[in-house]
């Protein structure tokens, strides 16, 4: 077990929505370790090795494990907060114990770009999905503030080379997607 207990420590407004809360949690042990190993088993996380950090995308929320600490952003409250704690040190802990049948990956995901995925849009700016502009959608979807699934356009049959490339950079990057896909 690398990880024997955590304890949340701050709670504070989230910067990213002021609805939410973001919560600090101290680690008993340090956590490092498990990183490299935890980049290779998640897809979309953002792994830092110089800084030691690696931050997880899950449900549209942010967690960001560092070594002494774990930082969760867009938080409903302290029970959702300790349902996730419970969850990382539970992933933690599993990925540590297979950590000899895991290739560790080392490598620092590129993070989307509101301007890569607008690219993929269908340009209309049609305003079906409640935004202005398809840029504005595309900076809503990178923040994961709106579901891919509310641009109507992308999933008629004349965008569907773009609708492929797009889910298919979505899921890479670890942005949760359902699927209405058209299939050829």
């Amino acid at each position: 077990m690398l990880l024997h207990s955590y304890k949340i420590s701050r709670t504070l407004p989230c910067l990213a929505d002021p609805e939410k809360i973001r919560v600090i949690a101290d680690v008993s042990d340090e956590i490092p370790e498990v990183f490299p190993f935890l980049n290779a088993v998640l897809k979309g996380c953002i792994y830092n090795h110089p800084a030691l950090t690696l931050t997880i995308r899950k449900d549209g929320k942010l967690f960001t494990l560092h070594a002494h600490h774990i930082t969760l952003a867009k938080i409903e409250d302290e029970n959702e907060a300790e349902e996730i704690l419970k969850w990382l040190k539970d992933l933690i802990n599993e990925t540590y114990e297979k950590r000899d049948q895991i290739e560790p990956n080392y490598s620092m995901a590129a993070e989307l770009k509101a301007l890569d995925i607008f690219k993929l849009l269908p340009g209309t700016n049609c305003k079906q999905c409640g935004e202005q502009a398809c840029l504005a959608f595309a900076v809503k979807l990178v923040a994961q503030d709106i579901d891919i699934m509310k641009c109507d356009p992308l999933f008629s049959g004349e965008f569907q080379g773009k609708q492929k490339v797009l889910l298919e950079l979505l899921r890479a990057a670890g942005y949760m997607t359902t699927s209405k896909e058209i299939n050829p």
